[in-house]
């Protein structure tokens, strides 16, 4: 079922729990004069397959710690628990590990996607 909705998001995309945890692609884009690594990610992102997503955004951090990473899902959907932890780790700086509990300091910028999924609780 498809719920669209007008306001800051452009649309809500609600899912079934039993779709599963589909992947992700990511094409990273590197600009050496203005310091940043864009992460373009394409698919759905999940709770269950952001640690991927932090995973190549940590190895981006490792190699190039200055530069600023910009998570672009402009043309991504995205959970709303999803995006809210996107959000956080950007509000405080950090980047997960995916793996453990551990952060790296980082500066992040998140690109928010055009589609917010909502998992129907009751389906």
């Amino acid at each position: 079922m498809t719920h669209r909705q007008h306001g800051n998001r452009a649309s809500a995309y609600y899912a079934h729990p039993s779709h599963g945890d589909p992947r992700i692609r990511v094409l990273i884009r590197i600009d050496a004069i203005e310091e940043s690594a864009r992460v373009n990610v394409r698919g759905v992102v999940t709770p269950a397959n952001i640690k991927a997503l932090y995973v190549v955004c940590r190895r981006v951090t490792a190699k190039l710690p200055s530069y600023e990473i910009v998570v672009d899902l402009a043309h991504a959907r995205v959970t709303a628990e999803a995006i809210e932890e996107l959000h956080e780790h950007a509000r405080h700086s950090v980047m997960s590990s995916g793996i453990d509990g551990s952060v790296t300091p980082c500066r992040l910028r998140i690109v928010d996607p055009p589609t917010i999924l909502r998992i129907k609780e009751n389906a």
